[in-house]
């Protein structure tokens, strides 16, 4: 996951829901040809209550999180009809604000929609499309000693953390939206730009799918994201302990965008029950991550073509403000990831008369 550029501007972006990766005075430079992936943005999880969900990442791991108003509640966003085109959720109203660690990478989006129709998903960790946020730590023990204090449930069997094949230690909990998220400690010390009061210093995202030949076609042929550490179907002791799924065997390759440092790794499971998700992006449980394009409307046809489902509306990508190009589209894995290009003029932040 790329850093977020500072300034006002990249305040305003992340106001709309839009990826703060444009600085004053820069454009995205633009060139005939294919679509291409350049970068990814921020990972976002889709929740009831954004304040509630951003006190618990503050108070669980002591990421930081924009202050409250003396109204003791953050406010909704205005609305932004072209948004929610974007999203296809007409009529909504919606905030999001993001907790994260200054200096790194490491930030999770907290989205709240409301006025729509959606539903509360409850989320397994080999279900394909899930999606688990994996915070890497300085001090394991520390951090499962704050979330026992917090009573939070913990998934990994016994509450116990597990050995991993390469030293590392993890485990597996719900954050208080019903969330899987993983905690993991290397086995040397990593190296990192975080403050030294932080735990946390790093971040990557595991998605569990449901076809990882499938899934790597087009992650690879398509986005055209680098591909390594494939492994075949085994029975992995150490993923057992983690999640309690004593007769799983499971596969997992690791990818990576074009000018991204954000490791997401895809863990497809055989031998145990599993129900892909069939979700709407403003369904509690729901995920996305922001994906940066070049040509986005060639990269839209890509993925059409490939067989995924836009689900934009009108099937293609639609200017938001400030000055962007985007296009929500679901995986194979009904994952969502949402395309952008940043454009010159093509969506001022305020509507003709004739238009609103």
């Amino acid at each position: 996951m790329t850093r977020f550029a500072s300034g006002t501007l990249a305040v305003a972006l992340l106001v709309c829901g839009l990826p703060a990766w444009r600085t004053a005075g820069q454009a995205q430079v633009t060139t005939a040809g294919q679509g291409a992936v350049v970068g990814t943005g921020a990972f976002t999880g889709f929740v009831e209550n954004m304040d509630r969900s951003l006190a618990f990442y503050h108070e669980a791991f002591g990421m930081d999180v924009p202050p409250l108003p003396a109204s003791g509640e953050r406010p909704y966003n205005n609305p932004n009809p072209r948004l929610f085109m974007f999203f296809h959720i007409p009529g909504a109203k919606e905030r999001h604000q993001s907790a994260r660690v200054d200096g790194t990478r490491v930030a999770i989006e907290l989205m709240e929609v409301q006025n729509v129709e959606h539903k509360t998903v409850s989320l397994r960790i080999q279900d394909p499309g899930n999606a688990t946020p994996v915070l890497v730590v300085r001090d394991l023990d520390a951090a499962m000693a704050r979330l026992r204090q917090m009573n939070v449930s913990m998934v990994t069997p016994g509450g116990v953390s597990a050995t991993l094949a390469d030293g590392s230690r993890a485990i597996l909990f719900r954050d208080i939206d019903g969330r899987i998220v993983e905690i993991t400690q290397p086995a040397s010390a990593p190296s990192s730009s975080a403050p030294a009061a932080s735990n946390v210093v790093d971040m990557r995202l595991l998605i569990a799918v449901s076809d990882m030949d499938r899934t790597l076609k087009v992650y690879r042929d398509v986005l055209g994201f680098a591909v390594k550490d494939q492994t075949p179907f085994a029975a992995d002791a150490p993923t057992r302990a983690l999640t309690g799924l004593a007769k799983a065997e499971v596969r997992r390759s690791r990818v990576q965008a074009p000018g991204s440092s954000l490791a997401i790794d895809f863990v497809e499971f055989k031998g145990v029950d599993r129900t892909p998700l069939h979700v709407q992006i403003q369904d509690r449980g729901a995920a996305r991550l922001q994906v940066r394009a070049r040509n986005i409307d060639a990269l839209v046809d890509a993925v059409k073509g490939a067989g995924l489902a836009i689900v934009t509306d009108g099937g293609g990508s639609v200017p938001i403000p400030p000055n962007f190009k985007g296009s929500l589209v679901a995986d194979p894995n009904n994952f969502f990831f949402t395309l952008f290009e940043a454009c010159d003029g093509c969506a001022p932040r305020e509507l003709p008369a004739s238009a609103r």
